[in-house]
């Protein structure tokens, strides 16, 4: 997932999921068009001209914290090593793995080019989710076919995973974080060195 290909059409579905509005536990059928109705709202926010990097990945911050089930997805991408970890690895671990979730993506506004979004339909599931089928059409491009995991968490929708042809963006980054851990002799503090190394490297100009 970490190639162009698959990364800028995550962050056109993002725009689009950013700004849910709260959703009540009857509102699943709706959850297509709160999708549509918002997104443009994002797009504005984040693709807007002139918009400096630090303004970019703040607005980027504000609407993933708001959309993102954020303390699930870094402690599922974890693994097995979370229980591992020790409470002050833990602590350290969530605000790192956020901020470097956030420098990936936000750089990637830049390269906003056009791409639509479009949510298909949703349907409940029976662990208490709510999946939505979505696609984003590249210009003159092929259709990359994305599947969400949302919950409710106080009446509001949280996302929880994102599936970009199939492929899973907590899997995808728990076994990347277990490749770090595992070259650094099994230790989780090998892999909050590297977080802070690679947030630290996208946020130096010319490396986003």
């Amino acid at each position: 997932m970490s190639s162009r290909r698959h990364i800028l059409p995550l962050v056109v579905a993002i725009l689009g999921f950013l700004s849910l509005r709260p959703a009540t536990a009857d509102s699943v059928d709706d959850a297509v068009k709160y999708i549509d109705d918002f997104g443009q709202r994002a797009i504005s926010a984040l693709t807007a001209p002139n918009l400096s990097n630090e303004d970019l990945t703040s607005r980027f911050r504000s609407l993933f914290e708001e959309g993102f089930d954020v303390a699930f997805i870094a402690k599922s991408a974890l693994g097995v090593f979370w229980k591992r970890a020790t409470e002050e690895e833990r602590a350290q671990y969530i605000p790192l793995f956020e901020d470097y979730i956030v420098e990936i993506y936000a750089g990637q506004f830049r390269q906003y080019s056009g791409e639509s979004f479009k949510a298909k339909f949703s349907r409940a599931e029976a662990d208490g989710t709510v999946t939505v089928i979505s696609e984003v059409v590249q210009p003159d491009g092929p259709v990359t076919p994305l599947q969400w995991t949302l919950v409710l968490v106080d009446g509001t929708y949280k996302i929880r995973d994102i599936k970009i042809e199939g492929v899973s963006m907590i899997n995808t980054y728990r076994d990347q974080f277990a490749n770090e851990i595992l070259q650094r002799d099994g230790k989780v503090a090998g892999l909050l060195d590297a977080l802070r190394q690679k947030t630290a490297s996208l946020r130096t100009p010319g490396n986003g």
